[in-house]
């Protein structure tokens, strides 16, 4: 039996929009979040914003063990590790992000 072309592109439309994920983040949040969450090796666990020497930086907590905390800027540029990795130091950067960091707030949650 042959399909009608109009089935075969129906076909690859509901293919294409269920093979989709949506990734849903805060409103105000920048973006490239979404491509973070999507190419993070390990994938992400939680992204929560903070406010950190002024500027709203968000944290990426990551999903399984000895893996650094990943600290962004609001352009999604890497700028340290405050905590994880096999000492659960981080790479000391920016070791004084929990003293310093506040409003803390959830942004993203892995479902």
């Amino acid at each position: 039996m042959m399909m009608s072309l109009k089935s075969i592109i129906l076909f690859l439309v509901l293919a294409t929009v269920l093979s989709c994920e949506s990734i849903q983040i805060a409103p105000d949040s920048p973006k490239c979040l979404k491509e973070l969450i999507r190419t993070s090796k390990p994938q992400p666990l939680q992204i929560s914003s903070y406010l950190y020497n002024g500027k709203t930086v968000y944290l990426l907590t990551p999903d399984c063990c000895d893996q650094y905390i990943s600290l962004y800027d609001e352009n999604c540029n890497f700028l340290c590790a405050p905590s994880g990795g096999f000492s659960g130091k981080g790479d000391g950067k920016c070791s004084d992000f929990f003293d310093k960091a506040t409003k803390g707030t959830l942004v993203w949650k892995k479902e």
